[in-house]
């Protein structure tokens, strides 16, 4: 059951945007001035390991299954329009090469959409 209206769909933020400060902290959103969504460094990792690493993946999926408070200390907070919402064939595409079966069949079933 989506917690967070009907239409809430994944933050195409997680998956478009990164964002870098001058410092080389990397965030997953541009409202995020304090950095409670902090991912990495880029003098520690390159920006491809950071945006495609663990903790933005585990994020991603928890969009998915529609957990926004879970994935990471901003997101349960936002207005979530900000970034727009991340279009279906995207989301369902990702999954599919991430492997993440159980989460495409929730996704597909929440939405109503095709197998």
């Amino acid at each position: 059951m989506a917690t967070h209206g009907e239409d809430r769909r994944p933050c195409a933020g997680l998956w478009n945007t990164p964002m870098v400060y001058v410092n080389g902290d990397v965030t997953t959103c541009c409202l995020d001035q304090h950095l409670d969504n902090k991912l990495g460094n880029m003098a520690e990792q390159s920006l491809s390991q950071i945006w495609n690493g663990p903790t933005n993946h585990r994020w991603r999926l928890l969009h998915v299954l529609d957990r926004y408070e879970e994935s990471g200390p901003y997101c349960g907070a936002c207005n979530w329009r900000s970034a727009g919402a991340m279009p279906h064939d995207k989301v369902t595409a990702y999954l599919e090469k991430a492997g993440e079966t159980e989460a495409l069949a929730a996704y597909r079933a929440r939405w109503g959409l095709p197998s």
